[in-house]
């Protein structure tokens, strides 16, 4: 019998053992392998996750368009930590200016749909609207008409030496009947820009095509007409709850934000969240504009021809009879101070409102199918710059008693010389403590929508960004907001409460921690100081 450790072989016998030196280097390869498998396998899974759910290429018409006019406007080959303006809004030597360029869109949508028969029907109250407007379009009858329309004005003014039959002549009377009858205040102010073709050429403010003046018009007199027609092409109901959306997740971000204030108090914090919460939002038209039957009532006094300047001078006395009827009315009766198609945001101190008109909430600012960074960083930024003039009061000197006012007024000061160290472009000036109020708009602006942004990314999936482009979306983010601000400098400084575009863009971006951490801008460069302001 053999004992327990006979000479037997076993199936495992030849193998080294586990303390064999020929087990340690096999151990040694084994583990070596597996590592390697593991970080493959890793490197393979997180590859898998970025190309499924990182942010997927918006590739729609929208999107590519809005591509395309980024890369139109912009030249990417500036440093955007060192010139982000022109990064973002010089193109060939050429500033574009997107407010503009956003209203001109704006009129030739309306232009297509006065030119467009199966817009209105006769009998209809948009009648008269479209009459008015194809009127002024007929070059060819007003040229045939002459002068005669203009002289029997200019006789029921008192005449005019050269026309032949002059009376007697009184100012008063004849400034009494411009105003009245007419609608003109004679006197007025010129003012020089820079030619559209040569930028450095001042020239007196050029007149608009034809069309465009038709267009203005029209929607001056026929607001009603004009309103329905935008509204119902360019903001539908998905438009509007959308834009409602990013403009309650802008509000939430303020109020969430004013508990990071240092300098306000408990007191004036609660005050505050309650003027936001009472506030009135305004989006898109005003919805007596939106009635058909009130276009009929409202044009019922307007007498069209026999020439156009009759036509216009009777759509004046209507126009003047409605304002004065609006004024008259025992509870105030709400006209918006810029038309549905405009492009301009405002904050009514009175009413406590905000008006945020469909004109305005268009491509390229926002649309539904944007990627959020876009709308955020263009129409968010926006929409907090106007719900900040809510705190415009708290600004000046013993209006915030409750308030730690010397380090309200430290953060005011030192935005203030932010905004002053920025260097300018000659012939470009601007006074930093007339444009205070509007510079802290900015900032806080930027920093609330950042802020909306951040918070949107952690509570919904599916962020896009715009293809073939290497912007990530907190890069997106910061040049979309660039892009509401591209434009060339006001010549009237004396009444423009803004900066310069350029430093609307850099100062508040230059204040924003994120903008140089998301483009990696190195310490102490222009748009990555060593110190920034704690306004907000």
């Amino acid at each position: 019998m053999g004992t327990p450790w006979s000479q037997e072989s076993s199936p495992e016998e030849g193998l080294p053992t586990e303390w064999s030196p020929e087990w340690s280097v096999t151990r040694r390869l084994l583990l070596v392998v597996s590592l390697f498998s593991l970080l493959l396998g890793s490197s393979v899974l997180w590859v898998y996750i970025f190309q499924n759910c990182g942010p997927r290429p918006c590739e729609t018409p929208l999107c590519l368009d809005l591509l395309a006019r980024y890369q139109a406007s912009g030249n990417t080959s500036e440093a955007p930590c060192t010139d982000f303006f022109s990064f973002s809004c010089k193109k060939a030597k050429r500033i574009s200016d997107s407010f503009q360029d956003l209203a001109e869109e704006n009129k030739k949508r309306l232009k297509r749909r006065l030119e467009d028969p199966e817009s209105w029907h006769p009998g209809s109250g948009k009648e008269k609207a479209f009459q008015f407007y194809n009127s002024c379009m007929d070059t060819d009858a007003i040229e045939a008409e002459g002068a005669g329309p203009l002289k029997q004005v200019i006789e029921e003014l008192g005449g005019w030496h050269i026309s032949g039959n002059r009376t007697s002549f009184d100012f008063n009377q004849t400034l009494k009947l411009l105003m009245s009858q007419y609608g003109h205040f004679p006197f007025f102010k010129a003012y020089l820009g820079p030619h559209p073709e040569s930028q450095h050429t001042p020239v007196i403010k050029p007149a608009h095509p034809r069309w465009m003046k038709c267009v203005e018009e029209t929607g001056t007199f026929f607001e009603p007409t004009l309103a329905a027609l935008f509204v119902h092409e360019a903001f539908g109901p998905g438009i509007r709850s959308a834009a409602m959306e990013l403009f309650t997740e802008i509000k939430d971000a303020l109020v969430a934000h004013l508990k990071r204030l240092p300098w306000i108090s408990e007191k004036t914090r609660r005050e505050a969240q309650n003027r936001i919460t009472q506030l009135q939002v305004q989006m898109g038209a005003p919805e007596w504009t939106l009635k058909p039957e009130l276009a009929r009532q409202e044009y019922s006094n307007i007498q069209l021809g026999p020439n156009f300047l009759q036509s216009f001078l009777s759509c004046v006395r209507s126009l003047q009879a409605r304002k004065v009827w609006s004024f008259l009315q025992p509870l105030p009766y709400h006209r918006w101070q810029v038309s549905p198609w405009g492009v301009t945001a405002s904050y009514s101190i009175p009413d406590h409102e905000v008006v945020f008109p469909a004109g305005l909430l268009q491509p390229p600012f926002f649309h539904p199918d944007y990627p959020r960074a876009v709308n955020f960083g263009a129409a968010g930024s926006i929409m907090a710059r106007e719900l900040l003039h809510i705190f415009y009061q708290l600004f000046h000197p013993g209006d915030c008693l409750d308030c730690d006012t010397r380090a309200l007024q430290e953060a005011l000061l030192c935005l203030e010389r932010h905004y002053a160290a920025f260097p300018l472009p000659s012939g470009t000036s601007f006074n930093g403590s007339s444009t205070l109020l509007e510079n802290a708009a900015d900032v806080g602006g930027l920093a609330i929508a950042f802020q909306a942004y951040s918070r949107s990314l952690l509570e919904y999936r599916g962020e896009t960004k715009l293809p073939n482009w290497d912007l990530s979306p907190h890069q997106l983010f910061f040049r979309s907001y660039a892009q509401v601000l591209c434009r060339e400098p006001s010549t009237e400084h004396s009444r423009d409460t803004h900066s310069p575009p350029r430093l609307r863009v850099h100062g508040p971006l230059s204040n924003t921690p994120a903008f140089a951490r998301h483009f990696r801008c190195p310490r102490d460069a222009l748009m990555n100081p060593s110190s920034r302001c704690q306004l907000w």
